[in-house]
C-alpha cells in the first residue's frame, strides 16, 4: 500500500494555546464510576499515568502503576478493549484491565504496550489497528482490529483482549506501523501482522504474514521497531559472521521517507533479518545476553534503542551520544536532503540524549538536564511552540528545547501526530491530536481531563495538561 498524503495545500488554521503547566498536580486516581472494565476492579490508587509509545494514529494509551491500561482518543473496531464496538471518541477515557485466569498471584497487570495503524496515519482501518499489552507475566494479548491483514494473531473476538499463543516468556513488545515484534527470555523474535509488500514480518518474502506469531530469530539481546522496519541485536558482532550484530528487516528507500534503516546507503528491501554493517560496527561487546528488554538497566550494549519515524531513524547509545539518519531535513542536523548513515546529533552543549520517542512527523528526545527536545516537521500537522506551548507549524530542522515543558520531564512518548510528556509531578500533557494531516483533534487524543474535554475539535492542540480524578484539580 503506498504511503500516506496526498500533498494538498493546508488552508488557514486557529491557534490553540495550550495550557498553562505551573500548578502542582497532587496524586492521580482511576475515576472507577466512569472507567469502563471488561471484568474485575481496579487495584487501589495509581499515582501516575506513564504514556505508551505505539503506532496507533488517533488512540492515546497509557499504564498505570497499578498495571491498568488507559485508552482514549479513537475507540472504534473495540480498541477500548471493553467488548463495546464503538466507544466515542468524546466518552471518558477508558480504564482497563487484562484477563486474570491462570496468573500466579491472581492479578495481572500490563507492562508494555504497542500498537498499530498503517503508515501510523490511517487511524480507524480495522484491518490494519490494534493494541497489543505485554503482561508481567510474560503474555500478550491483542485487540481492536480484526484478522484480514493478520495484526491480532490469533482469532477472533477482538473487541477484548485476548491472548497470542507465544512459546516462552516474554519480555520485550514493539511494533511497526503494522507488524508487532515479540522477544522471548530465551531471545526468540516472533512476529504478526501485515507486511505491506515490503517483508516488514521478516518471515520470508515481502508478502509473507503469517495468522499466528512466527519465530524469525533465536539468539536475540533486544529488539525496536520503526515505521516499516524492525532491528535486532542478535548478540554481540563477530567479524565475519554476518548472522551477528544488528540485523534489520522492512521497507529501503534511501532517498526518500525514512530511508534505509539499516545505516548503509541501500534501497533494497529485506524480508529476512539482514546484517546491519553501520550498526553492526557499534555492537561488538555487551550484547550476548539473550532477551533484554532494550535500553534498561539490565542492557549492557552500547546500542541502548533503535527507534523511527517517518522521516528518520534514531540510534541512542550508552553514553547518551544520539545518531539519526533520514530524509527531506527532518532527521535533526539541519541539513537539507538524505543521509542514510547514522550521524550523531547535538541537542545542546553539555546535554545528552536518555530517551527517545517518535510521532509521525518529529521526534522528542528526553535531555539529561530534564528537558525536551524536538526535531522534525511540523508544517503538515503542527506541534508545539517550542517558547509558549501553542501550536505552530515552522519545522524543526535542529532539536529545540521545548521550554514551555519545563525541566522536569520524567517519560516522553508520542503516536500518529500526539505527543505526550509525563512530568516528575505526575502530570501528563498532552499536544497534538490531528488525523491524517491537516490540524484539527477530531478523535479527541488531546484533552484536559479524564471525565470531557474543553479541547476544540478543530484545530490541534498546544500543550494540554490532563486534570487527573481524585486530584480536587480544575481544568
Amino acid at each position: 500500500m503506498t504511503p500516506r498524503r496526498a500533498l494538498a495545500a493546508v488552508g488557514a488554521l486557529a491557534v490553540v494555546v495550550g495550557a498553562a503547566l505551573t500548578s502542582t498536580t497532587t496524586a492521580a486516581y482511576h475515576d472507577t464510576v466512569a472507567a469502563q472494565t471488561p471484568e474485575g476492579g481496579l487495584r487501589t490508587a495509581t499515582h501516575a499515568y506513564t504514556p505508551q509509545q505505539t503506532y496507533l494514529a488517533g488512540t492515546a494509551t497509557a499504564l498505570g502503576d497499578d498495571g491498568s491500561i488507559a485508552v482514549w482518543g479513537y475507540r472504534g473496531n473495540g480498541l477500548s478493549g471493553t467488548g463495546a464496538t464503538t466507544v466515542a471518541s468524546s466518552a471518558p477515557v477508558t480504564v482497563l484491565t487484562l484477563p486474570h485466569d491462570g496468573h500466579p498471584a491472581g492479578r495481572r497487570s500490563a507492562v508494555r504496550l504497542a500498537g498499530v495503524s498503517l503508515d501510523n496515519f490511517f487511524a480507524t482501518d480495522p484491518a490494519y489497528t490494534g493494541l497489543a499489552a505485554l503482561s508481567d507475566d510474560g503474555r500478550v494479548y491483542t485487540w481492536g482490529g480484526n484478522q484480514v491483514a493478520h495484526v491480532m494473531g490469533r482469532p477472533g473476538p477482538w473487541t477484548t483482549p485476548g491472548q497470542v499463543a507465544i512459546p516462552d516468556h516474554v519480555v520485550d513488545l514493539v511494533s511497526t506501523a503494522s507488524v508487532f515484534v515479540a522477544l522471548t527470555s530465551t531471545g526468540d523474535v516472533y512476529t504478526w501482522g501485515y507486511a505491506q509488500g515490503r517483508g516488514v514480518t521478516g518471515q520470508g518474502t515481502l508478502t509473507a504474514s503469517s495468522a499466528a506469531p512466527t519465530r524469525i530469530l533465536t539468539g536475540v539481546h533486544s529488539v525496536g521497531a520503526g515505521v516499516w522496519n524492525a532491528w535486532a541485536i542478535r548478540g554481540d558482532t563477530v567479524a565475519g559472521d554476518a548472522t551477528t550484530g544488528v540485523q534489520w528487516w522492512g521497507w529501503a528507500n534511501a532517498g526518500t521517507f525514512a530511508t534505509d534503516p539499516s545505516g548503509d546507503r541501500g534501497s533494497t528491501s529485506r524480508a529476512v533479518p539482514t546484517q546491519s554493517v553501520a550498526l553492526s560496527a557499534l555492537t561488538t561487546t555487551g550484547c550476548a545476553r539473550p532477551g533484554v528488554v532494550a535500553g534498561s538497566p539490565q542492557d549492557t550494549c552500547r546500542v541502548r534503542t533503535l527507534t523511527g519515524h517517518y522521516y528518520g531513524n534514531q540510534a541512542l547509545l550508552d553514553d547518551g551520544t544520539l545518531l539519526t539518519w533520514g530524509d527531506e531535513g527532518e532527521w535533526g542536523t539541519g541539513r537539507t536532503g538524505d543521509e542514510s548513515r547514522p550521524t550523531p546529533l547535538v541537542l545542546a552543549p553539555g546535554v545528552t540524549a536518555v530517551q527517545v520517542a517518535d510521532t509521525e512527523d518529529y521526534v522528542l528526545v528526553r535531555g539529561s538536564d530534564g528537558s525536551v527536545y524536538a526535531y522534525g516537521r511540523y508544517a503538515w500537522a503542527w506541534g508545539p511552540h517550542p517558547t509558549t506551548g501553542a501550536t505552530s507549524n515552522v519545522n524543526l530542522r535542529t532539536p529545540t528545547r521545548l521550554a514551555a515543558l519545563g525541566d522536569r520531564v520524567a517519560h516522553v512518548a508520542g503516536h500518529g501526530y500526539t505527543g505526550h510528556a509525563l512530568l516528575t509531578d505526575g502530570a501528563l500533557v498532552s499536544w497534538g491530536g490531528s488525523d491524517q494531516g491537516g490540524s484539527d483533534n477530531t478523535h479527541r487524543p488531546v484533552r484536559d481531563g479524564y471525565a470531557t474535554t474543553t479541547t476544540g475539535t478543530t484545530t490541534s492542540a498546544g500543550l494540554t495538561r490532563f486534570v487527573m480524578p481524585g486530584t480536587g484539580a480544575t481544568p
